[in-house]
């Protein structure tokens, strides 16, 4: 196979693969081996640091030929790996050169925004001007001195209203948990904990030593002297507003009762009305900032919500009511100390619209923290943000652009396929009896799964006028994204009302509707997934996710009805057992990987492998890459797809999945040829 996605393909795979790792001892070695060597080829570092074993010879640059990276390189360019490819091809779409547009067209305003957000020159320029003079047009506030001070209630239901920042609690829309009917669209309002500024785990009964939690403090406060400085605001560590702002940010997140407590009292998804909560928590007038927030719906008091924290929202009540009945201290009151929070809260909102300082002084408390997340690139910011403004223009754009005719159909018949292997596999599975197991599978074959589609998406005169009250400059990047902010919050509010979504979703992940489940074209690109590589690369990677896909929205129809000799908590079992008895270095004890995760990629790639198989029945002149057979090529496919460079599991954890996997599966064992009580073919299997 010599056309380019085959090519580029060959190229992603080779740049991976260990050539001297024996793949019947460690299968992801052999896959992954190099790419994790080597940060120049965008692998992961976290984890273990895998050695080279002894007598093994290197696999350097150099000895493998430069003329061979060169190669490489040519190929693969800049781009990256794994799901960030999707947001690669959308930038290339917002990047190419759109003609004479007209400039209010929902792809130029696209493009205007997403230049605005690259113009960190023009941002830098900007510098704190654009926070400050939001700021004073909500009044100001007690830190620097100019305050009018403002109704609590008044500043609280702008900043829901307009900048979708919610200080003391948050709000989102959801279902009625016992509402099963499949047919049902009634949506909830949901009132939870906010996002603290303070994180709840360092308050909690399981808190860590007094000493580490005083350096998080200290850190904290260190953050809040920074950030004000580059308000030109001076504070220090040992001043009153910060000291109080501190204060009451721990006040409230030692309030909040952590999850598990909730789960075990009951305290998620306790119906309510809003004037019951309003009798509980009535610091918050919460009618008048609901509808603020959910305008124009209109709201009564009787209406029907949903509270997954009651203690909290009690506490927190409390907390802003005793806070502005104290007297006033010194240059700031405690009062305002309330309206300082809430500012600084919008601020948090706000800090990803600012210029590098206050982005790095943010990521570098997350870091102080423990957050070891890094950064992601600014064109991936970029691209993100955009796509949370103009979806279903840059919908539209990549599907125009990148989702050919061919695609579509190679897409389509995957998901076929491997619903048609999924429901084989299902019959075979032990179930509790045949009740049980009649009932899951009539449910199952109730819910198929489909591509999006979408009719008429490239009517830009629809697009256009979808977007017709945004407006965008491309100079002020600040003022753009104060507006996402409003259209986030129309999105809650189209969602509360019932109404069809029109977004058009470039990626993500699929979702469960009464007709079925639903894969949005964007989930289906490079390097995972084209028309014209081998089949076993789109079924190694793609069709894995795809079943797995399926199998995660349909496992609470699933996992109840299973015998416990067929239990995701079964299977665990016996795979620490197995790893404990087999070669392979690590400490399983160590693994971060759920009993639910293990079974469905375990069920999934056995799915994926059989889907596979039956289409080789039918042709089998599919080609294979880099002198590997089609069986090593599907495996390969696979354990890439788990080590690639934004996989959300670690290196310990896609090492154990891959080979737990491989080492269970007859196919894997028959095909590779690898020897009885070899890692990867052991004689007992799970």
């Amino acid at each position: 196979c010599l056309s380019p996605a085959c090519l580029s393909v060959t190229a992603h795979l080779s740049s991976s693969l260990d050539p001297y790792a024996d793949q019947c001892q460690d299968f992801f070695q052999f896959a992954c081996g190099a790419r994790l060597r080597e940060p120049a080829t965008g692998g992961r570092q976290r984890g273990r640091n895998r050695q080279l074993q002894p007598g093994r010879p290197a696999s350097s640059p150099e000895q493998r030929g430069n003329a061979r990276q060169r190669m490489l390189r040519d190929i693969l360019g800049e781009s990256p790996t794994g799901s960030a490819c999707v947001l690669w091809s959308v930038k290339k779409v917002l990047e190419s050169p759109k003609g004479s547009g007209a400039a209010d067209s929902a792809e130029e305003k696209a493009g205007r925004f997403y230049r605005s957000c690259m113009d960190t020159a023009r941002i830098t320029d900007l510098g704190a001007q654009p926070a400050l003079e939001l700021i004073e047009q909500l009044g100001g506030w007690p830190v620097s001195g100019v305050w009018k001070r403002s109704d609590f209630n008044a500043t609280l239901r702008s900043l829901m209203r307009d900048y979708s920042t919610f200080p003391f609690f948050s709000v989102y829309i959801g279902r009625d948990p016992q509402d099963l009917s499949p047919n049902s669209t009634a949506k909830y309002i949901q009132i939870d904990q906010p996002d603290f500024q303070i994180p709840a785990e360092w308050n909690t009964k399981d808190r860590k030593p007094k000493a580490e939690v005083r350096y998080y403090y200290t850190r904290y406060i260190s953050y809040l002297v920074s950030l004000l400085s580059l308000l030109g605001i001076q504070s220090s560590p040992t001043s009153m507003p910060t000291g109080l702002v501190t204060a009451f940010a721990s006040e409230l997140s030692r309030a909040a009762t952590p999850l598990r407590d909730r789960q075990a009292r009951g305290l998620l998804y306790q119906r309510t009305t809003i004037a019951q909560l309003q009798e509980a928590a009535p610091a918050v007038d919460w009618l008048s900032s609901l509808e603020a927030t959910f305008h124009p719906i209109q709201l009564n008091k009787s209406d029907v919500i949903f509270v997954h924290d009651f203690p909290y929202l009690i506490s927190m009540s409390r907390s802003v009511s005793n806070w502005y009945k104290l007297i006033n201290t010194g240059a700031i009151s405690f009062r305002g100390t309330v309206h300082s929070y809430m500012i600084l809260s919008l601020l948090h909102t706000v800090l990803p619209a600012l210029d590098s300082r206050f982005t790095e002084l943010r990521l570098n408390l997350s870091n102080a923290l423990e957050d070891t997340r890094e950064r992601a690139p600014r064109w991936q910011e970029c691209v993100s943000q955009t796509e949370r403004v103009f979806e279903s223009a840059l919908g539209a754009m990549f599907i125009d652009q990148t989702f050919t005719a061919p695609t579509q159909e190679e897409a389509e018949d995957l998901i076929s396929n491997i619903y048609s292997s999924l429901k084989a596999k299902l019959v075979d599975l032990q179930w509790k009896d045949a009740e049980t197991k009649s009932i899951a599978l009539e449910k199952i074959q109730s819910l198929p799964p489909r591509l999006a589609k979408y009719p008429g998406i490239l009517d830009r005169r629809k697009l256009n006028e979808h977007y017709s009250q945004v407006s965008v400059s491309e100079d002020v990047y600040f003022m753009n994204y104060l507006q996402s902010l409003s259209i986030s919050q129309q999105r809650k509010m189209r969602l509360l009302s019932g109404a069809v979504d029109t977004d058009i979703p470039v990626s993500g992940s699929p979702s469960l509707c009464p007709s079925g489940i639903v894969f949005p074209p964007g989930m289906f690109h490079q390097p995972l997934f084209h028309p014209d590589y081998p089949r076993a690369v789109n079924y190694g990677a793609m069709g894995t996710a795809v079943a797995k896909g399926i199998l995660h929205l349909l496992l609470s129809h699933i996992e109840g009805a299973l015998s416990p000799a067929a239990s995701p908590l079964t299977l665990t079992e016996c795979l620490m057992l197995q790893f404990r008895n087999s070669s392979r270095e690590g400490d399983r004890s160590s693994f971060q990987v759920t009993s639910e995760e293990q079974w469905l990629l375990h069920m999934a790639f056995e799915v994926s492998f059989q889907a596979y198989a039956q289409w080789l029945l039918s042709a089998p002149g599919d080609f294979s890459l880099s002198g590997l057979s089609h069986t090593q090529l599907f495996f390969t496919s696979f354990a890439q797809m788990l080590c690639s460079s934004d996989s959300d599991l670690s290196i310990p954890d896609s090492s154990f999945l891959v080979n737990s996997v491989c080492a269970n599966s007859d196919l894997c064992s028959q095909k590779l040829g690898c020897s009885p009580d070899s890692p990867l073919n052991p004689r007992k299997k799970c």
